[in-house]
């Protein structure tokens, strides 16, 4: 048992050396512990063999039962009681022992009666939670203990009363402490700068709690520096004062605890708060740090000189430092600048890192060290992608020879066809009346000829002669337009562009282009190289291609050509660059679109993934830099 309720305890006794009965304590009660000790007192004239008894309540702060009432008086021997309430405790439930333990009988020697005794535990349930046990030792029958219950059942009610009562009151009192916490916080709050804040807040203080002065100091690199003092908008910091208020709050924050100094305690854990209090002539001081995330940013003196503080104002300032201090923390990480910021971020990662706890951040910040090791150290083949066309290595067009007309068409686009193949063919109907005109000519001519030669006309001879010549030669010509009229496939391939047969009967002007042959057999690939790439292109180097409409047959390819013309697409520049097919497919055709990769040179990881960003940067920066 406590000092305090062993106090409690000789105070009721000196009450009953008075003389008054129970009854008349019991209505004459103004305390808490007066009344459950005159309740104890009647309950036990009721129990016949009662030799002790207790009622002892739950201390919620502590998590502890401590005694309220003890009859007849207090004594060591009361000791005895603690293992039946223990069984009360722990089965929530009404429990009855016999007999007494050997232990017990040894522990009370000028008892000899005490192995003959019963031992009763009654829990007190309020809201389904043990408030109070009430506990007797009495020399009864076993038939006296049901009786013994129901007196004690029936009576509880008092007791639940009182203790629903003083409940009301820790409830109303801890209201009133949060409701002037809250006015102290929302007078803070009415400020933004953190050096006002500060001093609103110890005027404050020093007003609610009736103090003779308040002193905050804040926390900077382990070191406590006074940042504000009530009723003092400035201060000298070299001052004996203001040393002995920093001197102190560096005890406390060494400390880490709230702490309570009266001048006529015995404690000397605190040499430096007695200095302070002989300097400033104060009776009282608390210490109180500022925790924020279980880390003290600051330190809060306040002095009392005329009445000493108590526990009251000790659970008042725990409520308001809880509520203070990340305000105090908010504002001065607001008021910071950039740099400042920056170097505690530095810190707190690096006290992460390397500091104790936070394993996550260690895993974290070993998995990355291991990646970027993998993306400088590891070195792979750099490809640089390309759009890829597929065209034949030889292209023959197939025009139209003469102006005409389109008579017939025998193929089109995406045919095989053969060499002398014929793949369309031209009107030739003018032709032929044309070629029957100049034979019949010729054969004219022919004849008259012959007249001339057979008279000797000379000069007859020599005219007929030019235009026999003539004749012969228009003859030619109108055969050969018509051979020239039926086009014909210059060689195995596949026609790749040209389908005349929706134009049939359509005039043709000569030189107009009707067919694009290619062979089957002879490919290049165009690839599209982007102008940020094409400086790792180089002739000779090998690569892959992947076609779209055959895209599980990738094809080995290597460069040939690295034209040094750029033609724009889609808002970028790209160069032309000839390839070759090392080992075409069979189902490879000209037109065929795909992505082809050209291997350059080996780069690591890293090089491979930020190149692109990094010759854009350059590039913006060369832009912008005057």
């Amino acid at each position: 048992m406590n000092q305090h309720t062993q106090d409690n305890d000789l105070a009721q006794e000196d009450q009953a050396l008075i003389g008054a009965s129970p009854w008349d304590a019991f209505v004459n009660a103004n305390t808490s512990n007066e009344l459950c000790q005159a309740w104890l007192a009647l309950i036990c004239e009721q129990i016949p063999g009662a030799s002790a008894a207790a009622v002892l309540v739950e201390n919620q702060e502590m998590q502890i039962y401590v005694p309220m009432a003890v009859w007849p008086k207090a004594s060591p021997s009361m000791g005895r009681l603690a293992k039946i309430v223990e069984v009360c405790l722990r089965d929530r439930r009404g429990v009855v022992q016999s007999t007494a333990s050997p232990q017990q009988v040894e522990d009370a020697p000028d008892q000899p009666d005490l192995a003959h005794l019963t031992q009763i535990a009654y829990p007190i349930l309020l809201e389904q939670r043990v408030s109070a046990i009430v506990a007797v030792e009495a020399a009864c029958d076993d038939g006296d203990v049901n009786k013994i219950f129901r007196d004690i059942h029936w009576a509880s009610a008092w007791l639940s009363s009182l203790l629903t009562g003083r409940e009301l009151e820790d409830a109303i009192t801890a209201k009133a402490h949060a409701g002037s916490v809250l006015e102290v916080i929302a007078v803070v709050l009415r400020h933004g700068q953190l050096q006002q804040v500060l001093f609103e807040m110890v005027n404050e203080l020093r007003q609610r709690l009736n103090c003779a002065r308040v002193a905050i100091g804040l926390v900077n690199n382990d070191n406590v520096k006074l940042a504000a003092l009530s009723e003092a908008a400035t201060f000298e910091k070299n001052t004996s004062l203001a040393k002995a208020y920093m001197r102190a709050m560096e005890e406390a924050y060494d400390h880490g605890k709230m702490e309570l100094i009266n001048k006529s305690s015995e404690n000397n854990h605190f040499p430096v708060h007695r200095e302070l209090m002989q300097i400033s002539g104060s009776r009282s001081v608390i210490s109180c740090p500022l925790f924020e995330g279980g880390r003290s940013m600051g330190v809060l003196v306040l002095e009392s000189s005329g009445k000493a503080f108590d526990n009251a104002n000790l659970v008042w300032l725990d409520a308001f430092t809880a509520m203070a201090a990340p305000i105090i923390s908010q504002r001065k990480k607001a008021e910071q600048n950039g740099w400042v910021r920056l170097a505690d971020g530095a810190k707190s990662i690096l006290a992460k890192l390397f500091g104790p706890r936070y394993l996550i951040w260690k895993a974290a910040a070993a998995s990355l060290v291991i990646l970027l090791a993998i993306l400088l150290l590891v070195h792979i083949d750099y490809r640089v992608t390309a759009k890829t066309v597929i065209e034949g290595e030889i292209q023959r067009v197939v025009s139209a020879p003469f102006d005409g007309f389109v008579g017939a068409a025998y193929v089109r686009a995406g045919d095989t066809v053969k060499q002398g193949q014929l793949l369309a063919a031209l009107d030739d109907h003018e032709l032929m009346i044309e070629k029957a005109r100049w034979s019949s000519e010729r054969d004219q001519y022919d004849n008259r000829l012959r007249e001339a030669m057979a008279t000797h006309d000379l000069a007859e001879v020599q005219v007929l002669g030019a235009q026999l010549n003539q004749a012969e030669a228009e003859l030619n010509l109108v055969t050969k337009k018509i051979e020239y009229a039926h086009l014909v496939a210059p060689f195995d391939g596949l026609v790749v562009s040209g389908d005349l047969s929706q134009q049939v009967g359509a005039p043709v002007e000569v030189g107009k282009k009707l067919f694009e042959i290619a062979p089957l057999q002879s490919y290049r690939v165009i690839l599209q190289i982007d102008e940020r790439e094409i400086r790792h292109i180089k002739i000779g180097q090998m690569g892959m291609l992947v076609i779209t409409g055959i895209a599980g047959d990738p094809q080995a390819l290597t460069v040939q050509k690295v034209t040094p013309v750029a033609t724009a697409e889609d808002g970028k520049n790209f160069f032309r660059v000839e390839a070759s097919l090392s080992d075409a497919s069979t189902r490879l055709r000209p037109g065929m679109e795909g992505i082809g990769k050209v291997v350059t040179d080996r780069h690591s990881l890293w090089w491979v993934l930020i190149h692109s960003f990094t010759d854009w940067l350059t590039l913006t920066l060369w832009t912008w830099i005057p």
